[in-house]
C-alpha cells in the first residue's frame, strides 16, 4: 500500500482524485493511508472509505459511486503507478475526449524490476481507434484486469462489478465498456506496475466460484447476458471462458466435471469455431481433448 501511494503521489495534481477503499483489511492498511494523507501535498485530492470486508467488486462499486471525475480507473493496493501514467492520461483526455483509454503495464515481484521487465500492450497499434475495429482484439487477449483502462463514466453511468463474485468478476464487467463505447485511446506506453504475486499464477477457485462462472458462460452462450454483444465478439469471450474450465480442471485435484449440458454447449462452439484465426490453435486441440476424454468416461454427447 505505501509504494503504492508514493507511486501516486509523485504524478499527483488537482485535476485528479484519488478514492481509496479499506475493505474490512485487518493488517495496517487504513492506518498507512490515514498516514499518507495527513502528510500529502495534495491532501484534498484524496477520499478514504472504508467499508466491512464485502469483497473486491463492492470495494469498486463504492469507488465509482463516489467518484467525481468524468473518468474513472482502477489501481490494486499492491501495484505501482509507473511513471507518465497521469500526465499521459490528462493529456488524452484533454487532448481527445476518448470514450476508452488503454494503457500497457509490467508485471514485476520485487519493485526494483519493473524498468527491466518487457512491457505488455492490448494494441498493435498506438493512438485513436473506433472501438469495433479493436475491440476483437482486445477480447482475444482475454486481459480483462479493471487497471489496464480509463473509461469516461457518461459512457456507462450505471457499470457496476457484481457484488458476491469471488473470481473473474473482471471478465464479467468489464465487456459492458467496450460495447458502450465508439472511441478508444491506446497508449502504448509502460504506465501500470502489476505486482504479480505465487498465488496469481495457480488456481485456487472454489467451487462455488466455478459454478458461477458456469452460469455465466450458460447466460452468455444463450445470450440472456450481453443480449447486444456482437457474435463475434460472444465466440471469442465464450472460447476463452471454456479453455479457463479446461485449466481449473487439469489444475484441481476436486471433482469440478463439467454439466454434460455445458459440455455440449462447449464442443458446439469449437466445431462451429475451430478455424476461425482468432483463438490460438493449440487451445482448441486441447480443449477439444479434454471433451473427448471427458466424453468417454461419461455418457455420450450427441452429435
Amino acid at each position: 500500500m505505501d509504494q503504492l501511494l508514493m507511486s501516486v503521489e509523485t504524478q499527483l495534481t488537482a485535476q485528479v482524485q484519488l478514492v481509496l477503499v479499506c475493505d474490512g483489511a485487518t493488517d495496517s492498511s487504513l492506518a498507512v493511508a490515514q498516514r499518507h494523507i495527513a502528510r500529502s501535498v495534495w491532501p484534498e485530492c484524496y477520499m478514504l472509505l472504508s467499508q466491512l470486508n464485502s469483497g473486491v467488486s463492492v470495494a469498486r462499486n463504492l469507488g465509482i459511486a463516489h467518484s467525481t471525475g468524468r473518468y474513472v480507473g482502477f489501481v490494486d493496493a499492491d501495484d505501482l503507478l509507473l511513471p507518465g501514467y497521469i500526465t499521459q492520461v490528462l493529456r488524452v483526455i484533454t487532448g481527445h475526449q476518448p470514450d476508452l483509454i488503454e494503457i500497457g503495464f509490467k508485471r514485476f515481484n520485487d519493485i526494483s524490476q519493473p524498468p527491466t521487465v518487457k512491457p505488455r500492450y492490448l494494441q498493435h497499434k498506438a493512438g485513436y481507434h473506433q472501438v469495433k475495429h479493436v475491440a476483437p482484439a482486445v477480447f482475444q487477449s482475454n486481459r480483462w484486469f479493471p487497471w489496464l483502462r480509463i473509461y469516461r463514466k457518461a459512457i456507462a453511468p450505471d457499470f457496476r462489478f457484481e457484488p458476491g463474485i469471488g473470481f473473474c468478476e473482471d471478465v464479467m464487467a468489464i465487456p459492458t465498456l467496450y460495447q458502450r463505447a465508439n472511441t478508444l485511446h491506446h497508449l502504448r506506453l509502460p504506465l501500470y506496475g502489476y505486482r504479480e504475486h505465487a498465488a496469481s499464477a495457480s488456481f485456487n477457485v472454489s467451487l462455488t466460484q466455478q459454478q458461477q462462472l458456469q452460469q455465466f458462460y450458460t447466460g452468455l452462450c444463450r445470450a440472456q447476458l450481453y443480449p447486444d454483444l456482437p457474435q463475434q465478439w460472444r465466440k471469442i469471450l465464450l472460447l476463452n471462458l471454456a479453455y479457463l474450465f479446461y485449466s481449473l480442471q487439469c489444475g484441481q485435484q476436486q471433482d469440478t466435471s463439467l454439466t454434460s449440458q455445458l459440455r455440449q454447449d462447449i464442443k458446439t462452439l469449437l466445431l462451429q469455431q475451430f478455424f476461425t484465426p482468432r483463438f490460438s490453435l493449440r487451445k482448441k486441440l486441447q480443449l477439444a481433448g479434454y471433451l473427448l476424454r471427458r466424453n468417454s468416461q461419461s455418457a455420450p454427447l450427441s452429435y
